[in-house]
């Protein structure tokens, strides 16, 4: 089944970024300290899925940080006028999601240490060390392959919330469901900037794969880390909840094992993210979680304008 998942969407096959490729920096708040207050395991009345998305963002705000950095120090590494114009473009589009996106998981993230998490202030500490870090002694380019790496990552998260497990946003409850949907389609809009960059600056096949192999490797520890404490904050880090937590990311329909081939594209080295296209199926499923958010921006700008 999942080899005929894949094997639909890749029939509209393409080897480089749409000409007329729209990326949309859209800004809409949510209230996530109320929802979480209404129901703390928001996905399904289950702990271990609700916080695999809780520890999953998490790390987004400085992830979002890291790669506007790297994007950005690339671009003026190479030069603007040694760059294609839509590129040009894009790549400021790309940092103005980012950006919006960055916000809102801080948001995200600060309700959770409002309902009993604290130490989640110290794992956004330790990422913003280690982003530190990573300015500081590796290169530009090398921070831009685990970039294009990481958004190859989001973009195939989601390729597998359309095609493969659409449970995993469907029994989201609000507004947790509106952020993920309206993530995975920015994701899946700016999925080759960075890539494209990358190419663009000289970068080559080995550097890229080996920042595929590091970024899921660490994305990995950092989300396990993260999981287990906000399982033990409530009092579940049991041999049950461990068994869920394996079963959620490893199992038959697990999320790692739906996503490897996905994943694996990536070290093909003809490899391009346009590939697939997921932006008509995103919104063909979830079209009316993408009214509501457009409806909620307009009014948002509305009362603050």
């Amino acid at each position: 089944m999942l080899g005929n998942v894949f094997s639909k969407a890749q029939g509209r096959r393409r080897t480089r970024t749409p000409a007329a490729l729209k990326i949309i920096a859209r800004s809409v708040r949510f209230d996530y300290l109320g929802a979480m207050r209404q129901q703390r395991y928001w996905h399904d009345n289950d702990p271990v899925k609700t916080h695999f998305f809780n520890a999953l963002q998490a790390m987004f705000p400085e992830g979002e940080r890291f790669f506007m950095d790297s994007a950005r120090d690339v671009r003026d590494a190479v030069g603007k006028d040694n760059l294609p114009a839509e590129l040009l473009e894009q790549i400021q589009l790309f940092i103005r999601q980012e950006a919006m996106h960055g916000r809102e998981h801080d948001g995200w993230s600060q309700a959770l240490i409002e309902m009993g998490y604290p130490a989640m202030q110290m794992f956004d500490e330790k990422l913003k060390r280690d982003n530190k870090w990573s300015r500081k002694h590796l290169t530009p380019l090398t921070r831009l392959a685990m970039t294009a790496a990481s958004e190859h990552f989001t973009a195939s998260l989601a390729h597998l919330f359309i095609y493969h497990r659409p449970d995993l946003i469907e029994k989201a409850g609000s507004p947790f469901r509106e952020l993920l949907i309206y993530h995975a389609m920015e994701e899946v809009e700016h999925k080759a900037v960075c890539y494209d960059l990358y190419q663009e600056a000289g970068g080559g096949y080995w550097k890229r794969a080996y920042a595929m192999v590091f970024v899921t490797l660490d994305l990995l520890v950092r989300l396990r880390n993260r999981m287990r404490y906000l399982l033990q904050q409530d009092g579940l880090w049991d041999a049950q909840h461990r068994a869920a937590v394996r079963r959620l990311l490893w199992g038959q329909d697990g999320i790692m094992r739906a996503l490897a081939p996905f994943l694996l594209q990536y070290f093909r080295p003809g490899f391009h993210p346009w590939e697939t296209d997921e932006r008509r199926d995103l919104l063909e499923r979830f079209r009316n979680e993408m009214t509501l958010i457009d409806e909620m921006q307009a009014q948002q700008a509305a009362d603050a304008a």
